[in-house]
């Protein structure tokens, strides 16, 4: 059944290489889209010579953040975008789970090492802008590689304070909390994690004390940030780079976690000596995603092969993963695409597709010449829908 149920929508062209995506999850802003890009510029020649050798300019990261808001009356063009911000190169973005001072928060990690916060406000033609509030170099010489927010379980204690990890390219992991008044971010600890690039770094969203890592050296690993120096858990089971970690919002102590091994793991965090399931997705697992409503879906960005929706069930000897969707080169993505997916979180009418099910996939797409060199093709943000069969939503 793979590849039946899902078409591209539109496809947006964004210039640089389109790598993190995320619907906003408030009430009243669902329809906005942050997507953020990132492209190695390369120099094109010798910018002077030193002792009389030649002295290339380093290489430098571009990024771009875009906005854009989903018109559902629109069918030829549903994304229209309302913002764009040209930044340092963003490797990751997430928007905070919550309303924060009455507004809605987008994180970004980026090239320079920096955590950013923007606050989502209103311009003076009434259309949504996102405005730079807060932001704290992590390192220097170094790229913060990700982010994730503690508010991603719904019924967060009013007395929680906010908080963020983020992991950068020394392999450090950096705990922050976020001032609400303000909002401002205030640098808690730091620590050396990884011995190579730390990809990953994750809330357990039911215990936020804990935090997860992945590292290119292969290993997941866990924390308290409590005692942040000392992991609690350490796991070799991927062979690879780890590279996708994500707490489900909706059961407690289950976890999801996606390597450059093209395999995706589900553990019981109770017992993490084995996963409870192991699935091959035929591509390393860039980012996972739950599905917002059924609280059974996984979505899996691969590199190389698509997306998956994998399907997590209950058994009698715990939990299991089974694939019910995949798509490749069938919805105008090639098998080299590098794929981010977030499920759309949209309030719509039933038409033109079901929100529950849309999905939003971003891919950068590299393909062979005719002379046989390797060329790059035009970046694409493709919005896809996919109509899954009812079974699905059960």
């Amino acid at each position: 059944m793979a590849g039946r149920c899902a078409r591209v929508l539109q496809a947006v062209d964004t210039e640089f290489t389109a790598d993190s995506v995320e619907w906003c999850p408030l009430e009243g802003c669902r329809h906005l889209l942050a997507c953020g890009t990132y492209q190695l510029r390369r120099p094109d020649a010798a910018s002077g010579s030193k002792g009389g050798l030649e002295v290339e300019e380093p290489h430098v990261r571009l990024g771009r953040l875009y906005l854009y808001s989903f018109n559902e009356d629109n069918s030829t063009s549903s994304l229209a975008e309302v913002q764009r911000r040209d930044t340092a190169a963003i490797l990751d973005m997430k928007w905070c789970h919550i309303p924060v001072a009455g507004s809605a928060l987008l994180g970004l990690a980026d090239a320079s090492g920096s955590i950013q916060l923007l606050r989502l406000g209103v311009s003076e033609k009434s259309s949504s802008l996102l405005q730079p509030v807060s932001s704290v170099i992590l390192e220097e010489q170094c790229l913060a590689l990700s982010l994730d927010w503690s508010t991603g379980k719904s019924g967060r204690a009013s007395d929680q304070p906010l908080k963020i990890i983020s992991s950068n390219s020394k392999g450090q992991l950096h705990f922050l909390k976020v001032n609400e008044s303000g909002p401002g971010l205030q640098h808690v600890a730091s620590w050396q994690a990884h011995h190579f690039e730390a990809w990953i770094a994750a809330f357990n969203y039911w215990q936020t004390e804990v935090v997860y890592s992945g590292g290119d050296d292969g290993l997941l690993k866990g924390w308290d940030t409590r005692m942040p120096a000392v992991s609690i858990l350490t796991s070799n089971r991927h062979s690879m780079g780890v590279c996708s970690i994500q707490s489900s919002p909706h059961r407690e102590h289950i976890l999801a976690t996606g390597s450059y091994d093209e395999h995706v793991l589900l553990w019981d965090t109770r017992s993490m000596k084995q996963p409870w399931a192991d699935v091959p997705v035929q591509g390393g697992v860039w980012r996972l995603k739950w599905h917002p409503f059924h609280h059974h879906l996984l979505l899996v960005a691969c590199m190389h092969s698509g997306f998956r929706i994998l399907s997590c069930q209950k058994t009698t000897g715990g939990m299991e993963l089974a694939l019910l969707e995949a798509g490749s080169g069938g919805h105008g993505i090639p098998h080299a695409a590098q794929l981010t997916g977030i499920w759309g979180r949209l309030v719509l009418a039933p038409r033109p597709f079901p929100a529950a099910y849309s999905l939003l996939l971003l891919s950068s797409q590299r393909s062979g010449s005719q002379t046989g060199r390797l060329g790059l093709w035009p970046k694409a943000c493709k919005y896809i829908t996919s109509n899954l069969p009812s079974s699905y939503g059960r």
